[in-house]
């Protein structure tokens, strides 16, 4: 049996009926926090530009753009226009096993499908479900070497997530899914160096784009070889490497805990690179237990954080505000002076402040390889020879050891998607999502956040 036909197999044997009722709720959890990181992402000037490439405008569509006062797209373009506004802020959720962003390329995938195929909320949530599970365990016997190698693993697996949910969603059995998977391996791509860059959100977007793509192509008759993965110039092997990879520990463990719930999901609570929340954590700590620090008070800051995370974050000068969403410098910095980072601090024309300025001359960051990978730490030395120091470690965002309850990722959902839909209909789109039956279909969901009709974007 081919890699891909096992994989599939162990995929659908996962129910709904099956699974603990947790896994249901971070599923609607999930959904609306993409959806909302996304409607916050529409503002990204370069959506614009991928749009009109795309010409959406030109044909009639059948999929909702999330924020978009109504127009909708076909399912492909859909999946790809909501999956790289899911990501353009980087706010949308993490896996550590992952080492990634597991919602963004499903979600958007398995939305588009479900509106133009009539689905209920219970195959969307059993779709979603399948999706996580094969992208996750699939980083269960590649990572961390594939993410050392410079791959994106939210955009190399997420393809095989957003292709796994959608064979789910359109009722494949596990020839049909395996087909869908073993074409995916030619549509998987997305490198670090882009990381920074309008690119690394069009990584998700292909992802979710070229999984759902992968699928309908199945549905309509196209073969690909079914040994893919194990092939010798198959994923593993040019992805990875010979020796660099387990099968095994991909297809172990069905069984088991879910992924979805152990080691579980991440809410990001800051809208950045999760790989230096650690260091921003320690940074709140001080505060909280200093008070904001004045930019002109501090005479050194020091910063120690993972060689594999200061790799991407090492940006003592960035030259953009989506760059220093990737700056672990000035992600510290403003932690320490504004006790807090929110959207507003990445715009291009102001995310350079007079404080920000003076503070990341005088900040050194360096990298350690503690058996956490996690663990950040924060030394700030003051004016008068005070020396403070702080650490955490914080998994890419808040997950099942430490979980944003339902009002935080309301208050979350509505700072994010308030601009577009409004405050009131913010806080409804979300408490409907959350109140989703099994029975339910997902058009009025998407009626609610498609916002309001007088807003016509080009």
């Amino acid at each position: 049996m081919s890699f891909a036909r096992e994989l599939s197999t162990k995929a659908l044997a996962l129910s709904l009926d099956t699974v603990p009722a947790e896994a249901v709720h971070i599923a609607r959890r999930a959904i609306i926090d993409t959806i909302g990181v996304a409607l916050a992402g529409r503002s990204a000037p370069y959506l614009g530009a991928l749009e009109s490439v795309l010409e959406v405008a030109s044909p009639p569509g059948a999929a909702t753009l999330w924020g978009c006062g109504g127009r909708k797209a076909s399912v492909l373009h859909a999946a790809m226009i909501n999956g790289v506004a899911a990501h353009a802020l980087d706010f949308d959720d993490c896996s550590t096993t992952m080492g990634g962003h597991p919602s963004a390329p499903v979600v958007p995938a398995v939305l588009a499908l479900a509106e133009t195929q009539g689905a209920t909320a219970a195959e969307v949530f059993a779709a979603y479900l399948t999706g996580v599970e094969v992208e996750t365990r699939l980083a269960r016997g590649l990572l961390p070497h594939h993410y050392e190698k410079g791959w994106h693993p939210t955009a190399t697996l997420g393809v095989f997530g957003a292709a796994a949910a959608s064979a789910r969603l359109l009722g494949f059995d596990a020839d049909g899914m395996a087909t869908t998977l073993a074409m995916a391996v030619s549509m998987a791509s997305g490198l670090k160096s882009n990381f920074g860059t309008p690119v690394k959100p069009m990584h998700v977007g292909q992802a979710a784009h070229n999984g759902v793509l992968a699928a309908l192509l199945t549905r309509n008759g196209m073969t690909a070889n079914a040994e893919a993965f194990e092939h010798n110039y198959g994923f593993f092997n040019l992805f990875n490497g010979p020796g660099n990879f387990d099968a095994d520990a991909i297809l172990d463990g069905w069984d088991g805990p879910l992924e979805l719930l152990d080691p579980g999901i991440a809410i990001k609570q800051h809208p950045c690179c999760g790989s230096a929340h650690s260091a921003i954590d320690a940074a709140l700590k001080l505060v909280a237990e200093h008070g904001v620090f004045a930019a002109d008070s501090i005479a050194a800051i020091n910063t120690r954080t993972h060689e594999r995370r200061l790799a991407h974050t090492n940006r003592p000068e960035p030259k953009s505000g989506l760059d220093a969403k990737f700056s672990v410098q000035f992600l510290t910095a403003k932690a320490l002076t504004a006790n807090r980072i929110r959207l507003g601090d990445f715009a291009d024309d102001s995310f350079m402040t007079d404080d920000i300025v003076a503070l990341l001359p005088r900040i050194t960051s360096s990298s350690h390889r503690e058996d956490d990978a996690y663990l950040g730490q924060v030394v700030v030395t003051m004016n008068d020879g005070t020396v403070l120091s702080a650490e955490a470690s914080t998994k890419f965002g808040r997950g099942p050891t430490n979980p944003m309850s339902d009002d935080e990722l309301r208050e979350k959902f509505v700072d994010c998607a308030g601009e577009i839909l409004g405050e009131e209909d913010a806080k409804s789109a979300f408490d409907a999502c959350l109140s989703l039956e099994l029975t339910d279909r997902m058009d009025d969901l998407l009626a609610r956040v498609a916002g309001p009709h007088n807003r016509m974007e080009g």
